[in-house]
């Protein structure tokens, strides 16, 4: 009888063992969890970023396809081409149509400006033609977060060219032929688009 009730329970040994094996158990169902959290965040983020991107894609597609043979008074007294870019650094202005018509800009016609901040934002900065820079900060809103570079190409008479009006040109040609825009991002994504049909028409 004795032998029997000492076989009923569990020795120290077997209790020490079954914990351990538990613990061991919990650490690994825990960290499976973590990666399978961690892998759906990332994927979480990555489809937000393009998204994003996608958006701004489509804003940039609809500014380029609605450019106008319109100058632009700086309010400084100085005139601004129809499209022109920066060349010291990373900057495009252009005059876009499409947009809607009010007492203060009835001929729906604004100035867009796209440009780079210090926190590697694609800025897009947007004036009624009849504002100037001096007189209002303008509409300003960030596209993209995380950009290594953007370089937009115009096609002029033969060749594009980054810069607008074509250096040499004598700013002769008030729109581009076509604009080829492309986004490089830090984390090392590249993707371009091409914007025919545009004309001085």
């Amino acid at each position: 009888m004795q032998m029997r009730a000492r076989q009923q329970g569990f020795t120290l040994i077997e209790v020490v063992v079954s914990l351990t094996l538990l613990a061991i158990m919990s650490v690994m169902a825990y960290q499976a969890l973590a990666v399978v959290l961690d892998t759906n965040e990332r994927s979480r983020q990555q489809l937000a970023a393009q998204s994003k991107l996608q958006r701004a894609w489509s804003i940039i597609g609809r500014d380029l396809w609605h450019l106008r043979n319109r100058s632009f008074s700086d309010g400084l007294g100085k005139i601004e081409l129809p499209y022109m870019t920066d060349p010291s650094d990373f900057g495009v202005r252009f005059s876009r149509g499409g947009g809607p018509m009010l007492a203060a800009n009835p001929s729906g016609v604004s100035r867009v400006y796209y440009s780079l901040n210090d926190d590697h934002q694609l800025m897009r900065t947007t004036w009624a033609i009849t504002d100037s820079p001096r007189d209002s900060d303008g509409s300003a809103r960030a596209l993209i977060d995380g950009v290594e570079e953007v370089v937009f190409e115009q096609l002029g008479a033969k060749e594009f060219s980054v810069n607008w009006p074509p250096l040499g040109s004598g700013g002769g040609a008030a729109l581009p032929r076509m604009v080829r825009v492309t986004i490089e991002l830090q984390d090392g994504q590249r993707t371009s688009r091409l914007y025919p049909g545009v004309t001085s028409d």
